[in-house]
């Protein structure tokens, strides 16, 4: 009997004790995620909080914090003052308006901008990113609606222990170049250099296709976003649905006899009224940056005046817009970056316009189990690979790549039975885009540079892989 009562005590204790352990863990520890691109979440929201007068507020993916020159469009809109809520397609947008509703006042104007793509046009959230975007702050869990709330509680333990190991082992992530708080300004617009050129292998990245599909709106988003459109309502703001720049290297030519279709379902669906067309925000190649919606600098301002002309319409404002539209950049150049080319005979090669893409194997290289994509080719930097290079390989077990290769194709792995390992050599997760399906059809882990783990953990795109990442010294960076 003594001994059931010592082991109920125990069990009762050590209940009582794991939740004051990640309480600790999370609420006590220094913060560890507050210099990583979700933390200007707080920033924006301090902004939003402190502006007095009538606002424009600006809401969706990062396509709505890449896309906008705030000052710019205070300067057209006198009167107004501009706030870019505009963050990350991977926390959700819907949980976004939710997040701003409750400092919304009259006169306000609020521009939905989210991303054309089924995870922005959906109820999509992801609590842990929030939990991390409000890090070293009590996260505003009296905004969410109940199931927004009960995610939160579901990823807290998991968020709480990922805290606890960076501060055991002294890592603080503090975000890569571009994809860092540091890189906002005051307004909440991506202000940092860098971003003069489209960098993307071929000009558009080939992991996000844009759809037209007249479903691709969820009933459920729309549900919700007419309901925020009506609470706006009862205080006085007033919502407009935009459309979010869009790379046009990234529309198959079936989707366009789609867009007026899509256009229609959504005037019928929505509420609000839309600001512009889908098929006004289909843009150059040219203009853009580092993924489908993300514009360059030059590109930054086009769209701005863009969107100033179109606002300043919705609300009968005839004068011209002023703003000066820059020269279209051009692409930038693939540059050398050291690498190992020891293997360079095992790969069949296609040139590209600024190098060299991998199109397959050769003979050799279906023979290995084994194989280092090269950086360099006939003098020029090889930058990428075909998506079926490595699919469907039963026999390979590693590919080793190095700082050259520029994105990696869903699916690229697909088939790889025997794949063990994806090895990158690389310190830099930014500069290698990857979609949600890189290790789709593979057991494959992905071994980073131990130094540089937290940075790929944290990645704008990479962060979808992080529980199949693993930090390893081993790594030597060419």
């Amino acid at each position: 009997m003594k001994n059931r009562l010592w082991q109920w005590i125990l069990t009762a204790v050590t209940v009582l004790l794991v939740p004051v352990m990640l309480l600790s863990f999370a609420f006590v520890l220094p913060a560890r995620y507050d210099e990583t691109y979700l933390a200007a979440l707080q920033d924006k929201f301090a902004r939003l909080k402190e502006t007095e007068g009538k606002r424009i507020v600006l809401v969706g993916g990062s396509g709505a914090a890449f896309d906008v020159r705030s000052d710019l469009l205070e300067t057209e809109l006198q009167g107004y003052r501009v706030v870019n809520f505009g963050l990350y397609a991977g926390l959700g947008t819907t949980v976004l308006l939710d997040l701003v509703e409750p400092e919304l006042r009259a006169g306000d104007l609020v521009l939905f901008l989210p991303e054309q793509s089924e995870q922005t046009l959906s109820t999509f959230f992801d609590a842990e990113r929030l939990w991390q975007a409000t890090d070293g702050t009590f996260p505003p869990i009296w905004r969410l609606n109940a199931s927004e709330r009960e995610a939160m509680l579901g990823a807290f333990p998991t968020y709480a222990a990922d805290k606890a190991r960076l501060f055991l082992y002294r890592e603080k992530p503090a975000g890569d170049s571009i994809y860092a708080r540091r890189s906002f300004n005051a307004w909440g617009d991506m202000a940092c250099a860098g971003r003069e050129q489209n960098r993307m292998q071929g000009g558009f990245d080939q992991n996000l296709s844009i759809s037209f599909d007249p479903a691709l709106a969820a009933d459920d988003f729309c549900e919700h976003v007419n309901a925020f459109a009506a609470a706006c309502g009862k205080k006085g703001a007033k919502v407009f649905f935009g459309f979010c720049p869009m790379n046009a290297a990234a529309v198959p030519e079936a989707e366009r006899a789609r867009i007026e279709a899509y256009a229609d379902s959504l005037r019928q669906r929505l509420t609000c009224p839309l600001l512009g067309t889908p098929e006004s925000a289909i843009w150059g190649s040219e203009w853009f940056f580092d993924t489908n919606f993300h514009l360059n600098a030059p590109g930054q301002i086009a769209y701005t005046a863009q969107l100033a002309g179109l606002l300043k319409a919705a609300l009968g404002d005839g004068s011209p817009v002023a703003i000066e539209i820059p020269a279209m950049p051009s692409p930038a150049a693939a540059r050398a970056v050291a690498g190992d080319n020891r293997d360079a005979d095992c790969f069949v090669y296609a040139k590209t316009a600024d190098g060299f893409a991998i199109a397959g194997l050769s003979e050799s290289g279906m023979a290995r189990t084994e194989l280092i994509v090269p950086a360099a080719h006939d003098g020029l930097p090889v930058t990428g690979f075909a998506q079926g290079t490595f699919a469907q390989n039963e026999r390979i077990r590693q590919v080793t790549l190095d700082a050259n290769i520029l994105s990696i194709a869903d699916g690229s792995f697909s088939g790889c039975t025997a794949l063990e390992r994806i090895v990158l050599r690389n310190a830099h997760p930014e500069t290698c885009t990857v979609g949600q399906g890189l290790l789709d059809g593979t057991r494959a882990r992905v071994a980073v540079p131990k130094a540089a783990f937290s940075a790929y953990a944290t990645n704008y795109f990479w962060s979808v892989h992080a529980d199949r990442i693993d930090g390893d010294e081993t790594i030597r960076l060419p």
